[in-house]
């Protein structure tokens, strides 16, 4: 009698700490799939932020160059014409923190690519030309292009057309009128 008793107690336990772990590995589960969701939100909202940042200078440096690199002293430039103040690239590189780096690239977790090109204003904003308004100008055109690169050897160094390796894209474009 009483080894029967002690077995259904044993048998209650043992379904109870089943219980118990199941229930633990599934808390286990979402607190880490919290944590990664809430990494990416944090990750996007840099992102978007920076992106921003850069889209706000575009225009209100009406696609300068060497307007924006004052702006952003961390920034790699680069022209695609020496000529051109319009026509190039600035490349911005973050650690894990979202803090901009200055001189070492080692560590580096996060890069965003800002590319920007001259052209004519009636390309650019074709769709005015439906209402019969002419538009004579120019106008800069840029991408911006976020990129996750840790664990990668390199820093992405242009834009790709389809996007697919950013993790958050913005265009934006600046009309600048005709030249003096």
């Amino acid at each position: 009698m009483r080894s029967s008793k002690l077995s259904l107690f044993l048998m209650e336990l043992i379904i109870a700490i089943l219980f118990f772990s199941l229930s633990a590995a599934v808390c286990v589960r979402l607190f880490a799939s919290a944590h990664i969701l809430s990494e990416k939100t944090t990750n996007l909202e840099n992102a978007v932020m920076w992106s921003q940042n850069l889209s706000e200078a575009f225009v209100s440096e009406k696609g300068s160059l060497s307007s924006i690199a004052h702006l952003f002293p961390d920034g790699f430039v680069s022209r695609a014409y020496e000529e051109s103040d319009t026509d190039g690239s600035i490349i911005l590189v973050f650690d894990d923190k979202w803090e901009p780096m200055e001189n070492s690239l080692l560590n580096a977790s996060y890069e965003v690519i800002m590319t920007s090109r001259s052209a004519e204003a009636s390309e650019v904003y074709s769709d005015v030309n439906t209402y019969n308004v002419p538009l004579k100008g120019k106008a800069v055109t840029g991408r911006i292009a976020v990129y996750d690169i840790r664990g990668r050897e390199s820093l992405f160094t242009d834009i790709s057309d389809d996007g697919a390796d950013a993790f958050h894209q913005l265009d934006i474009d600046v009309y600048v009128g005709e030249e003096d």
